[in-house]
């Protein structure tokens, strides 16, 4: 039987701490299935990249650091804006898993509750590895490079990706 374990998130964008994060599951699971949560979202502050870009990102940064395509999934699913009903949504949408993969106590409540294990990830540097840190410095600085692989940032480039987070942030953060 495939060993499979959870992993959900936003990734906006998948940085250096969520790649630990990946190549630690992907050394004890078969299988890293990688939800992309509020997959319908897009152009915003909070959600700037949609989900097909950062599944690209993701899938490329995943080869490029020598993760086969076999070893992780990558699903993008919508929120419904009710936890609980999400995370049941979610594992309705995904094969069968062993574990979810969390770092954050409300998803960790939820799938326990639910009955399903819990792989608790200890944050690597949560004060630089954070989205919400990573957007803010695009709007002010060169220094997020340093915080996501390399292919992410030549992906964002491509995309003219901090010219949107400046746009879509301007007022909003």
């Amino acid at each position: 039987m495939v060993r499979r374990v959870l992993f959900p998130g936003r990734f906006q964008p998948f940085h250096n701490g969520h790649l630990k994060i990946v190549n630690r599951l992907a050394s004890k699971f078969d299988e890293v299935i990688i939800i992309i949560g509020s997959a319908q979202e897009g152009f915003t502050c909070r959600n700037p990249f949609t989900a097909g870009e950062r599944i690209e990102m993701i899938d490329e940064t995943l080869r490029a650091s020598g993760i086969s395509r076999d070893k992780y999934l990558l699903i993008p699913v919508p929120d419904i804006h009710k936890p609980m009903a999400w995370t049941t949504y979610v594992l309705g949408m995904i094969p069968r898993v062993e574990a979810v993969a969390t770092g954050n106590p409300h998803v960790e409540f939820l799938y326990k509750w639910l009955g399903i294990d819990v792989v608790k990830i200890e944050l690597y540097n949560p004060h630089l590895y954070s989205g919400t840190v990573i957007r803010r410095l695009m709007m002010v600085s060169d220094t997020w490079r340093e915080r996501v692989p390399e292919p992410i940032a030549r992906y964002i480039d491509n995309i003219d990706g901090v010219e949107r987070v400046k746009r879509v942030c301007r007022n909003a953060c």
